[in-house]
């Protein structure tokens, strides 16, 4: 069974990064006014985006290939697909920190699940199609949503980053289910035919029901025996 809600790079995509390059770039007189360089400002909203920042401040190196990507970028936009900048941020995912997630140990990674439950089950109601932008890793601005939902949201990152500084602490993969396993997980946790349904057509679901489904599979690791929570989690924190 085909299982593609996980499909769009969260928080590693284009959606954020593109409209962070933009307020940037556009803004550089207001930039430079302040001492700051167009450039200097494009880094520093990069290194808000959720674990980037981390990568950013572990590995000194990494912010020398941004300038380079953003610089590059500037002088000569990329024109089909991903610009340097959101292809450089997809390959940091697959390289630190998708790893360092695998690696977490099953407390922190159940914790970030649990935390994005909270965040989504918040913003089903409060705000529906942040619920999905957030789902898809296409929500642009966290920081206009209600108070409630910038709590949360903050609440999740903080859980998504202490699971990341333990996997990356750890060093070692640790156990996660395979595909075939992940389905009969979600089935002992209740999901039905309508729901497998739901799940791979994500991409075409209206917010509402894509944010319903969400918050199904994030507030799975508790229905499952303890032995699977973690790994249940880690999977769901990678793909």
């Amino acid at each position: 069974m085909e299982i593609d809600r996980r499909d769009l790079v969260r928080y590693g995509g284009t959606g954020l990064l593109t409209v962070v390059i933009l307020l940037a770039l556009v803004g550089s007189g207001w930039a430079l006014i302040r001492g700051r360089t167009p450039l200097d400002s494009t880094l520093d909203n990069i290194r808000r985006m959720p674990l980037i920042g981390l990568v950013m401040a572990d590995n000194p190196d990494v912010e020398s290939r941004m300038r380079k990507a953003i610089e590059d970028e500037k002088r000569s936009p990329t024109l089909d697909g991903l610009s340097r900048p959101s292809a450089l941020i997809v390959d940091l995912r697959r390289q630190y920190v998708v790893p360092a997630l695998r690696a977490a140990d099953d407390a922190t990674a159940v914790a970030a699940v649990a935390a994005r439950a909270e965040l989504v089950r918040h913003l089903r109601h409060a705000d529906a199609a942040a619920c999905r932008g957030f789902s898809v890793g296409t929500l642009q601005r966290p920081d206009v949503l209600d108070p409630e939902g910038r709590r949360l949201f903050g609440l999740w990152q903080q859980a998504v980053e202490t699971a990341y500084r333990s996997g990356k602490a750890a060093g070692q993969p640790r156990p996660m289910p395979t595909r075939a396993e992940l389905v009969e997980l979600l089935k002992q946790a209740g999901f039905q035919k309508v729901d497998f349904d739901r799940l791979n057509a994500f991409r075409h679901l209206s917010n509402e029901v894509s944010c319903d489904i969400e918050l199904m599979v994030d507030s799975i690791p508790p229905l499952l025996p303890a032995d699977k929570q973690g790994p249940f989690a880690r999977y769901m924190l990678t793909y």
